[in-house]
């Protein structure tokens, strides 16, 4: 492992602990899922670790947190809230820095090392019910990405976000987030991951996917999976999901740190006004 991937298993190791001393479930997902079933650990490129928690477990680990976690060493970045927009929750690690290019306009976030925890919502059988519950949440995903000043690469996506200013007011919000949770209480067959970079086709899955936790290595522990983890990394990444990618697919991955800092707090980098990032010229 990286140092950086040091740290993000010492925050994962903690949450597990809290999840199972409080009874709350959680999966790894997406590239966290991958890297467990294909490498063992980490996939060697990566700079993050996710996990899903259903609708009632994600809200549940939220409010215990609040209630006794250890503020001390870690800090909740909660969904939805005024410095964090975004409908994916955070559970960093105080005194460490790490900077997304993507995110270091937003000087009201906390930019400290992470591990992301994202809800899974009851989605419905007929897939054209699922498209429209997931236009609801990509409305609400561009208007937060708008609200953290995101740095888009595009033109188009420049646009789009400029868009959902008009889209997405306090009425239509609330509109929108009903809808997505609108199955919670309905005996609905699929789960929907509707908030991360997955698109349609790969962000949701038959419930029976989920199942009972089962725990697979991830370097010197264990962390859970799916039951059927085999199932869903299939659908979310293709029949070839255990072979190894070629160099070009691996340089495409996702970068979450321009800037790394493992032993001082993202405030050393701060201006006293807390405006701008004063960074040494090289960065790690």
């Amino acid at each position: 492992m990286t140092e950086l991937q040091e740290k993000i298993l010492y925050i994962a190791k903690y949450l597990d602990k809290f999840c199972k001393d409080n009874s709350i479930e959680y999966f790894l997902m997406g590239g966290s899922a991958l890297g467990a079933m294909r490498h063992g650990g980490f996939i060697p490129w990566d700079d993050d670790l996710d996990i899903f928690m259903t609708y009632d477990n994600y809200h549940r680990f939220i409010e215990l947190f609040e209630k006794k976690g250890d503020k001390d060493t870690f800090f909740l970045e909660k969904e939805d809230t005024k410095e964090w927009p975004l409908y994916i929750s955070q559970l960093c690690l105080k005194g460490t820095t790490m900077i997304n290019a993507e995110f270091k306009n937003n000087m009201d976030k906390h930019h400290n090392v992470f591990v992301d925890i994202m809800c899974l919502y009851s989605a419905p059988e007929r897939k054209v019910l699922r498209y429209m519950q997931y236009a609801s949440a990509q409305w609400l995903r561009v208007n937060a990405l708008e609200k953290t000043k995101f740095m888009p690469k595009n033109k188009y996506k420049k646009i789009v976000l400029k868009v959902s200013l008009a889209v997405v007011n306090p009425i239509t919000k609330k509109i929108f987030i009903k809808h997505v949770r609108h199955y919670e209480k309905k005996d609905a067959k699929y789960a929907g991951h509707y908030f991360g970079r997955a698109r349609f086709k790969n962000c949701a899955f038959p419930k029976e996917y989920i199942g009972k936790q089962r725990f697979v290595k991830f370097e010197d522990t264990e962390f859970p999976v799916f039951e059927k983890v085999e199932e869903y990394l299939r659908m979310r990444y293709g029949d070839k999901w255990f072979e190894m990618p070629d160099k070009k697919t691996r340089d495409m991955y996702p970068n979450h740190g321009e800037f790394v800092d493992l032993n001082k707090d993202y405030t050393e980098y701060m201006s006293p006004d807390r405006k701008v990032w004063i960074l040494p010229e090289k960065s790690s």
